[in-house]
């Protein structure tokens, strides 16, 4: 199956955290039903090989959903992952805990493009 091709022009929504107290992570994922491509930012570690490797993360990601992975094969091997940062995520209307960057971005990935809302902690409010 030959990769996606994705439009010039698209746009993003951009779900900012604060992880553990301590490190501020921005998610971008194209704003689209099934995410195509996702964009991280750390901030305040500009330039860190921290930095360098979420940036690689987030290419990798892109690339195989654009190769037709889904997100939840994807998201699944991210979600549990334990490093520092860890604890209290604030930020995030439904995931209030993470075990790790790692874990809140596949955690994230799964609760808002893949319906696992067992894996958030606020449910869904009712429309």
């Amino acid at each position: 199956m030959p990769r996606k091709k994705l439009p010039n022009r698209r746009g993003h929504v951009t779900q900012r955290v604060k992880i553990g107290g301590v490190r501020t992570l921005y998610l971008s994922v194209d704003d689209d039903v099934m995410p195509n491509e996702i964009f991280l930012r750390i901030r305040g570690e500009t330039g860190s090989e921290k930095t360098v490797c979420y940036d690689v993360i987030a290419r990798l990601i892109s690339l195989a959903l654009q190769e037709g992975v889904s997100i939840e094969d994807i998201a699944e091997r991210m979600q549990g992952t334990r490093a520092e940062p860890a604890g209290p995520v604030t930020g995030d209307a439904r995931i209030k805990m993470c075990d790790s960057t790692i874990d809140y971005i596949g955690r994230h990935l799964l609760v808002a493009y893949a319906g696992r809302d067992d894996l958030a902690h606020v449910k869904r409010e009712s429309t």
